[in-house]
């Protein structure tokens, strides 16, 4: 592309008594306008406009796409403890999904009532947006959001609606038990609304599609094995 920006400006060549201005579809110029052409093209203002040109495409060549990196999975997989560590590895924001819950879901949680899709699905659309604006802005992003259903990563993978693939998911895999463990003590601190009753739902809930290629990782090694895990294999 470089290349064939710099023949368009540059493509110039003499036949016999003519100078030649090939623009890919218009060849003009007599003899008469030789000279003056010939110091306009050799004026240091076009080569600024020209090197300006080519710098654009060489940064935009160079420049990876900017991506979404959903880390999914119930709760206590160690969704924000990842993203988290995963964000500041990549030098790029984390999101935490559980921040844009509306009162009114975060009280039914509590009172260890299950979220339904009408609770769901406007909370997903939020995140949609909200990864849609990181994605428009170019900025890599991370997202730690349950994501349980094929249906609610679809809503997320539409924040790019020319490229889904640019919004990426990372399964935390975890044993019951383990899980069980991790809800329960962060319950018992007080460091989270998610009662220990609703992580059942959440496991039923939870349905994987294999054609969906998402990364698996099993969340029981340490955090830092987790996050290199997840840089080999996406980034």
């Amino acid at each position: 592309m470089i290349l064939s920006y710099a023949n368009l400006f540059a493509g110039l060549w003499w036949v016999g008594g003519w100078v030649v201005v090939d623009t890919g579809s218009t060849k003009f110029l007599r003899s008469s306008a030789r000279s003056s052409v010939v110091k306009f093209l050799f004026h240091r203002s076009f080569q600024r406009i020209l090197i300006q040109i080519v710098v654009k495409f060489v940064v935009m060549a160079s420049d990876p796409k900017a991506i979404a990196v959903v880390i999914m999975g119930v709760s206590g997989s160690g969704k924000s403890t990842i993203g988290e560590m995963l964000g500041k590895a990549l030098n790029c924001s984390f999101i935490d999904a559980d921040d844009f819950h509306p009162q009114s879901n975060k009280e039914k949680m509590k009172k260890g009532i299950p979220l339904s899709d009408e609770d769901r699905i406007p909370w997903l659309e939020v995140l949609r947006d909200v990864l849609n604006a990181n994605l428009v802005s170019g900025k890599t992003v991370i997202l730690g959001c349950s994501a349980l259903q094929k249906q609610y990563r679809d809503i997320l993978r539409s924040a790019d609606p020319h490229d889904p693939c640019a919004v990426k998911f990372v399964l935390l895999d975890v044993g019951v038990n383990l899980l069980m463990d991790r809800v329960q003590k962060r319950a018992a601190e007080g460091k989270h609304f998610m009662p220990v009753e609703l992580l059942q739902s959440q496991i039923d809930l939870l349905q994987v599609d294999e054609s969906e290629g998402i990364f698996k990782v099993d969340a029981s090694l340490i955090p830092e094995a987790i996050v290199d895990d997840i840089k080999r294999s996406l980034f």
